[in-house]
């Protein structure tokens, strides 16, 4: 199989420059900067610049994918918008990394597939949608980064290759991780988080922090009126992330504060690990009595009407085809399973050795039934 790299950067806060746009292009001849973005991908060869450098000095957010198993997304966040004493819970080695820079953070998420066994997945399209997620952040919705937390924590406790304290406490439980938007979905499958985790997430939602929703209407009448009409007129030049510095100073005037998870509520990685493991198991078993449920039906059905299915596999074989000699053969299977069933196998063997003997000459179809272990040579 041939490399597989796939990197996309984008700008949201600002277009790129003519001069931008030359310096970037420079870095391959075989891709076009927009004003907002650019794409790299690579079959062989790897990408020239350190990707956390070119986010910080030109875009806000980057993905990248490779056939190998890594995953990544990075953002750029303001300084004076990013949490980073909260953002800071859900860092772990390899999956969540929090570097901060002279004028901004940078925040990757990333997952590193060490078997190699993730499916094929083109990079294109996903970070239209992933990038909403930089949003979430800003207002507060840490939803993406327990999941990223999780998956990395989980598959290093789990895996030989995992170099992780199984006591470490899990980070605060984000409100509505159990209702996922769109991007949050794209996530989880991009990154193979698998819903067995999520279900064993979504369990400590009881415990998450209880603080009451901030009043928006009532945070605006404790602006002053100056304030109010500066903060209009910043909306009507367009200001970047005008919404989320306005909501910061809400959260200032109206004294809100987020109130952390009790300690005592929070799961070890080892315990989510467990509870992981029980559901996987109960899904099997869940999994098992819908496949048996369903084969007991297809049973049922075949024995309402057994003889007619008999005398089917008669017509079959006289045709003489070996479409319909194929056709015989999965019939007399499924009434085999169903003469085991009923205990009855040694009138099932009388029938058969009756159809061997009638059909000796025809090697085509005494053949098959050899092959599916229907009788002896």
């Amino acid at each position: 199989m041939s490399e597989y790299q796939y990197y996309e950067f984008k700008s949201i806060s600002k277009p790129l420059s003519k001069q931008d746009k030359e310096e970037i292009g420079s870095w391959s001849s075989r891709t076009y900067p927009t004003n907002t973005g650019v794409i790299f991908n690579y079959s062989y060869g790897d990408f020239p610049k350190d990707e956390f450098t070119v986010v910080e000095k030109y875009f806000d957010a980057m993905f990248y994918i490779s056939n190998w198993g890594t995953t990544r997304l990075i953002f750029k966040f303001p300084k004076y918008l990013f949490e980073v004493d909260r953002i800071r819970q859900y860092a772990i080695e390899d999956g969540v990394q929090i570097m901060e820079k002279a004028d901004c953070f940078l925040l990757s998420m990333e997952y590193c597939d060490e078997e190699g066994g993730r499916a094929w997945i083109e990079g294109e399209g996903w970070l239209s949608s992933l990038i909403l997620l930089r949003d979430d952040i800003l207002n507060g919705d840490y939803r993406s980064l327990y999941l990223i937390w999780l998956k990395n924590a989980i598959d290093a406790a789990e895996g030989d290759y995992g170099n992780i304290d199984s006591s470490v406490l899990e980070p605060e439980v984000p409100p509505l991780l159990n209702k996922l938007n769109g991007p949050l979905q794209d996530l989880i499958e991009i990154f193979e988080i698998n819903k067995n985790y999520l279900e064993a997430a979504v369990e400590n939602l009881e415990a998450e922090r209880k603080e009451k929703p901030i009043d928006l209407k009532a945070g605006i009448d404790k602006l002053p009126e100056e304030e109010k009409r500066d903060f209009l007129v910043r909306l009507i030049d367009n200001e970047e992330l005008l919404s989320f510095k306005l909501r910061k100073r809400i959260e200032v005037l109206s004294g809100y504060k987020v109130t952390a998870m009790d300690g005592k509520n929070r799961r070890s990685i080892g315990e989510i690990a467990e509870r992981i493991k029980k559901i996987k198991k109960q899904a099997k078993l869940q999994k098992q009595k819908i496949k048996e449920e369903q084969r007991l039906k297809r049973l049922m059905e075949l024995e309402s009407d057994e003889a007619t299915h008999w005398r089917t596999v008669g017509f079959l074989v006289s045709q003489k085809k070996t479409k319909a000699y194929d056709e015989a053969i999965e019939l007399l299977k499924r009434l085999k399973e169903l003469a085991i069933h009923k205990n009855r196998h040694d009138d099932y063997c009388s029938k058969i050795e009756v159809i061997k003997n009638e059909n000796s000459r025809l090697s085509g179809f005494i053949g098959r039934m050899v092959s599916a272990n229907l009788i002896r040579k």
